[in-house]
């Protein structure tokens, strides 16, 4: 039984792979290139079609869209090939103040940092900025600007684990009332006075907000039993 779900997984994954080189294709074209029975191609499609993969328009099946959203993210998610993350981090001001949040999930668990997460494939960086910030902790914020982009990459054993491509952002608020969520605890900080377990690319974004000059980063951190040990940094072009 395992044996034959692999087959089939492998097989929808063929499947899909056909449409990276073509739009459009009739159930003979899939039949030859995929090398199946008939019978056992007609159940991959049927099952393809229910899982919102592919659309029949009319001889032909198509990717359906939200299907082609996946096209950039094909070879990640077969896991042929993975690529750094594009998340943002915001940078919550109020005059000489900071709101962080320790997190309660890996990476960094335990760990205090900024506000950030995912950025959505139908957002603008600003967008991004301000929903993570309202989700997070409750605050209605004025965008400023981008501040920077930084290249990270998490270490364990040598080997990169993690890779993150982040856009640090700073917003601006007169309000100081946090909303707590299910992400980890929050707090405002001075900006002098940082917490002691901070990420630390976090505290050197923090540190370079009012630098001008700041460029952006390459960072390399070492993460040892869940501890963030090392961290190695290069400045672009640098």
């Amino acid at each position: 039984m395992k044996s034959d779900m692999i087959t089939s997984k492998e097989e929808r994954e063929k499947i899909f792979s056909l449409f990276l080189q073509n739009h459009r294709m009739r159930f003979s074209e899939i039949e030859n290139a995929v090398g199946v029975r008939s019978n056992q191609l007609d159940y991959h499609l049927k099952k393809l079609i229910e899982e919102n993969i592919i659309e029949k328009e009319g001889e032909f099946y198509v990717l359906t869209k939200s299907a082609e959203s996946l096209i950039p993210f094909y070879q990640h998610m077969t896991g042929k090939e993975s690529g750094a993350l594009p998340i943002v981090a915001v940078a919550i001001l109020n005059g000489e103040k900071i709101c962080l949040l320790k997190r309660k999930r890996r990476p960094y668990q335990g760990y205090w940092g900024l506000i950030g997460g995912k950025v959505k494939l139908e957002e603008s960086l600003k967008e991004t900025a301000l929903r993570e910030v309202e989700e997070e902790t409750g605050l209605k914020c004025k965008f400023d600007r981008v501040v920077s982009v930084l290249h990270e990459r998490v270490k364990d054993s040598g080997k990169i684990k993690h890779a993150f491509v982040i856009f640090l952002c700073r917003v601006n608020t007169k309000n100081e009332t946090l909303v707590q969520s299910e992400e980890g605890d929050i707090a405002w900080f001075s900006l002098n006075e940082l917490p002691k377990e901070i990420i630390p690319s976090d505290k050197l974004m923090i540190s370079k907000l009012l630098d001008k000059g700041f460029r952006g980063n390459e960072i390399v951190i070492e993460d040892k039993d869940g501890k963030l040990v090392k961290m190695e940094v290069e400045e672009f072009g640098g």
